[in-house]
């Protein structure tokens, strides 16, 4: 790759001076830097591939062309047969058939799912159930002295839970729930309930459940199954529940090889140079938003 560079220009030797003395510490640490003297004085700034800022600008940019490409794979499926031209279906297309460049945008594609992936499970659902546990551990501890904690610990609980087991919505067109992956945890009756709980009382306000009456003396709900005394006897098996779920989730991250982050993205690393270089082509073709 080559070089970048920056210019800044002086017409004064005392402005030179006086940008060197304030930025000297700074000059020191670039890779390559120069004084030059034509007619203005000029301090020469260059980078190589291991500039932070240049790296980060350049994942930036492939970012963003994979999350347009799949915003035009969702446009062209959604006028699929409508007898609509020049609609965009593969990444050789959106390279304009360049065949690295789609080799690369491929790559960064696959890369994304994978992080997605990975943070879904070794972040979000292991979090989800480490939150659950937690409140719900603070409620067996402080059920009996501090009565006003139990339906909000128990609320938030319930919701930490079943927060992973619906379906999360990734930006590449993906969705994750755990259930597809690691089951149902055991007791399923009581993971069955816990989720309807979330649905029907805590996430939405289902009426079927609470079922209202209204009369003189204002409105009466009736939630059979769903007072805390329908829950305090079950605490012990929810918290059972809640780890074994967890314990599912560990196995599946060791399985895969997620515990390793630097092993589970190593085949990245070792990808074609282009896809480490400045998207060019699609720059020029789409435009730059990292540069914005």
């Amino acid at each position: 790759m080559p070089e970048e560079s920056r210019k800044i220009s002086f017409t004064k030797k005392s402005d030179l001076l006086r940008f060197f003395l304030k930025n000297q510490k700074k000059l020191s640490s670039y890779i390559n830097w120069s004084i030059r003297f034509p007619s203005t004085y000029e301090i020469t700034r260059e980078w190589n591939m291991n500039d932070s800022m240049r790296q980060y600008r350049i994942n930036t940019s492939w970012r963003n062309h994979v999350i347009r490409f799949i915003e035009a794979k969702r446009t062209a499926s959604k006028y699929s047969g409508s007898g609509t031209n020049n609609r965009i279906i593969t990444s050789l297309d959106y390279c304009n058939n360049d065949r690295e460049c789609a080799k690369a945008l491929d790559t960064w594609l696959e890369y994304m799912e994978e992080e997605e992936r990975y943070s879904f499970y070794v972040h979000f659902a292991t979090s989800s159930i480490d939150e659950a546990i937690k409140s719900l551990n603070i409620l067996i501890d402080r059920k009996d002295s501090d009565q006003d904690l139990r339906m909000p610990l128990l609320r938030d609980s319930i919701t930490s839970y079943s927060r992973p087991f619906k379906s999360s919505h990734g930006r590449l067109e993906k969705r994750y729930r755990l259930t597809e992956i690691i089951g149902v945890p055991s007791p399923v009756e009581l993971h069955n309930r816990i989720i309807g709980a979330r649905d029907q009382l805590y996430a939405h306000c289902d009426l079927s459940v609470k079922a209202p009456r209204v009369s003189k003396i204002g409105i009466s709900l009736r939630m059979a199954g769903h007072y805390w005394s329908d829950y305090e006897a079950l605490l012990p098996t929810m918290a059972k529940l809640m780890d074994n779920a967890l314990l599912l989730i560990r196995q599946y991250i060791a399985k895969e090889g997620m515990n390793d982050v630097a092993k589970f993205f190593k085949k990245f690393k070792e990808a074609d140079d282009l896809t480490a270089s400045e998207p060019v082509l699609l720059d020029r073709l789409y435009g730059n938003e990292s540069s914005k």
